[in-house]
């Protein structure tokens, strides 16, 4: 099994069923689908990266019980606080701000989200992964199209959304000189 391939495809699988989890949940909550996200296709790198990490420390470095379920807590929480960091500091862009729950982080984590992710996390490596990784050995030859085609797809999605915050950010520089 090529490992790289293998992790990106975690990646991409992650960050598409995150954009799913977060639509879901926004029509349960407001009766309407988010409007926006960082980028612009159906993709949330932010629970791909968390979730490969998770991945890449139960399969590859083969950490079990109560540190697995510790890095279930750590890891979404890190990875959720530190996009938040930077969506809000350099894209000047806020899209989820926890201030009015008690025990959070300067609006960026929350300790009932971050329980919830934990959860959500037991389950997905315990239960939802694993078939996902059989699946995709009985399928991995023909998943090289597929997943070079996502990967080149969230490439353009991040390159379209660049340019349209550099155009953004050079707005705002001039509107203030």
């Amino acid at each position: 099994m090529d490992v790289m391939f293998y992790l990106t495809f975690n990646f991409i699988l992650y960050s598409f069923l995150g954009w799913l989890i977060e639509e879901v949940y926004s029509f349960a909550i407001t009766k309407t689908f988010k409007k926006e996200g960082f980028l612009i296709g159906p993709f949330k790198p932010m629970y791909g990266i968390a979730f490969t990490i998770l991945v890449i420390c139960n399969e590859i470095l083969e950490i079990q019980g109560g540190s697995l379920i510790l890095l279930y807590f750590l890891i979404p929480t890190t990875v959720e606080y530190i996009s938040g960091y930077i969506l809000k500091h350099i894209f000047k862009k806020v899209y989820w701000d926890y201030s009015k729950y008690k025990y959070n982080i300067y609006g960026y984590i929350t300790l009932s989200f971050s329980v919830c992710w934990m959860i959500l996390c037991y389950i997905g490596i315990n239960f939802f992964h694993p078939v996902v990784h059989e699946l995709y050995l009985l399928a991995e030859k023909s998943l090289y199209i597929v997943l070079y085609t996502s990967l080149l797809l969230i490439i353009f999605d991040l390159i379209l959304t660049m340019q349209d915050y550099k155009k953004i950010l050079f707005n705002r520089k001039n509107i203030k000189d």
